[in-house]
């Protein structure tokens, strides 16, 4: 039987992205107001031209700004992707869950870990951690937020090790 699951996780906004979109919007007004200015002074009406270009120019800016993080189980395959502005779509890894090492919830716990993804909302209260061995990247420690059923999803292929270890732990 697959094994399926897709989940979506927005990023929460920060204070940075909230800083990003204002100066973009700052900016974009000076210049297209400076455009405008010159083409009223001067007459130069291709300046009619860059103030669209800057305002055009500045929307699509503001859009890039949005991320989300897409989780997808296949079978024993987890892929984690990265959306920014819901138009540019990057593979951040592909995990092999059969090579799962640890599954828990997030903590400041430190580890020996050669590479870290972190695919999380921004919030550390519900997030887990999952360590896998990676052919390419070693020891890898993933910080992400599942729901239910994507836990249950990627908790269906770990290696049986791992599944006894949990449900005692879970006791």
């Amino acid at each position: 039987m697959d094994n399926f699951s897709e989940q979506l996780v927005v990023k929460t906004r920060t204070a940075s992205d909230t800083a990003k979109a204002l100066g973009i919007i700052a900016a974009m007004a000076v210049v297209a107001a400076a455009c405008v200015f010159f083409v009223i002074q001067q007459g130069l009406t291709i300046l009619l031209v860059v103030a669209v270009g800057v305002v055009i120019g500045g929307v699509w800016l503001l859009r890039g700004i949005g991320v989300e993080y897409e989780y997808i189980v296949t079978n024993k395959e987890l892929d984690i992707d990265k959306i920014v502005g819901k138009r540019k779509r990057t593979r951040m890894i592909t995990v092999d869950l059969s090579q799962a090492i640890d599954f828990y919830g997030y903590s400041e716990k430190d580890g020996e870990y050669d590479t870290t993804v972190y695919a999380t909302n921004g919030l550390e209260t519900d997030a887990y951690c999952l360590i896998v061995q990676h052919s390419d990247y070693g020891r890898v420690n993933i910080i992400f937020n599942p729901n239910e059923c994507t836990k249950e999803a990627i908790s269906r292929e770990f290696p049986n090790t791992l599944r006894v270890r949990m449900k005692k732990d879970a006791k």
